[in-house]
């Protein structure tokens, strides 16, 4: 658990008038350690970006500390906490964006976030056909180590919980606040998430749902994951918005081809016609993620140095490009930990570096 220290820190900074996440994100990227805030002076916060007068009311007004007990009171009941961007078990995949959320409130097992994570998205009103594909899949992926991540709606979403908890593990990001289920239908399903899984947001206890927190919540969803799997889903839709983030974020997105006749297969095909890949079934994922590296799940602990030899790290690195945020996904380290390792096997010539990331040579 961290130091309420550390947590009041960043709670200060946010409550600035000003101050979101994509400022408290630029921020924390210029400190060393998110702990540094706790001790940053007045002049520290101007070199930060912070203005004059941000950073003498984040020094002096004590009524920016308002709320913080709530923060206290949740973290001290089991099974549920507060991460905190920059910080373990904080996925690394989700801090490295721009926009990320400073605090994400959980409930259930932490672990989940410690394996490679897989969302399935798609239509409230799909198809019983494609409904019954969604838990398949997802129940393949889980039987094979992979956290299924979705977003507690009805429909595809249900499906994706449903299959992933008959065979692993799954993670629910919500657009309510964490002791709040949305639907109110799905609260059996939300426990056994929890029991099993996990509950996720960036939203505060008692949030109410309201329509503006789901487009948020789906960069989350998408940011999480290594790639992001689009069944049934109309064009102008929340799991199109969820896709296109995983593209803008440059992870992979997978499409689920449908009958002409069906208007919730426009969608996927139009994801396919720009480039995403179309898939069949669970394994054709597993395929493409070259899941050979990925049965085994992903331990929380630091990897030995036996661990870390080169052919080690090359077994989670693609002859395509591949992000340096998928490659600590994969390795369970950080990325400052790994940036010196890959330099040092791409002047031994194992690694090319490229736009999107780092290619395997041999």
């Amino acid at each position: 658990m961290l130091k309420d220290e550390l947590l009041l820190a960043w709670w200060r900074l946010r409550r600035l008038r000003g101050i979101g996440t994509v400022a408290a994100n630029e921020i924390r990227s210029q400190l060393l350690n998110p702990e540094d805030l706790i001790h940053s002076t007045t002049d520290d916060l101007i070199r930060l970006g912070c203005s004059e007068s941000q950073a003498q009311q984040f020094t002096a007004d004590s009524s920016l500390s308002q709320g913080f007990e709530l923060l206290q009171a949740w973290q001290s009941e089991p099974d549920q906490g507060v991460l905190l961007a920059g910080c373990y078990p904080y996925p690394e995949s989700l801090a490295s964006l721009r926009d990320a959320p400073t605090f994400l409130w959980y409930r259930g097992d932490i672990a989940a976030l410690n394996h490679p994570m897989v969302a399935i998205v798609g239509s409230r009103g799909a198809s019983r056909e494609a409904l019954q594909w969604t838990h398949e899949c997802a129940s393949t992926l889980a039987a094979a180590g992979i956290t299924v991540v979705s977003g507690l709606a009805l429909g595809i979403d249900a499906a994706a919980h449903e299959g992933a908890l008959g065979s692993g593990r799954t993670i629910a990001v919500m657009g309510t606040g964490p002791d709040i289920t949305y639907p109110a239908r799905h609260r059996r399903l939300a426990d056994d998430i929890r029991r099993q899984g996990l509950l996720l947001t960036e939203f505060e206890p008692g949030t109410a749902p309201q329509s503006r927190h789901f487009p948020s919540r789906n960069r989350i969803i998408s940011g999480l994951c290594q790639a992001t799997i689009v069944a049934e889903a109309g064009l102008r839709s929340g799991s199109m918005i969820t896709a296109r983030a995983a593209a803008e974020q440059g992870r992979d997105v997978f499409a689920v081809p449908g009958s002409l006749a069906n208007p919730l297969s426009h969608g996927p095909h139009q994801l396919i016609r720009e480039g995403a890949l179309l898939i069949r079934d669970g394994n054709d994922v597993l395929d493409e993620l070259n899941h050979f590296r990925l049965t085994a799940p992903i331990a929380a602990a630091a990897p030995t140095p036996s661990e870390t030899t080169a052919p080690a790290l090359l077994g989670m690195i693609d002859f395509a490009p591949t992000p340096v945020d998928v490659i600590a996904i994969r390795s369970a380290r950080q990325i400052h930990e790994l940036l010196p390792e890959l330099l040092q096997l791409e002047l031994e010539g194992w690694l090319t570096q490229s736009p999107g990331g780092y290619c395997r040579q041999r």
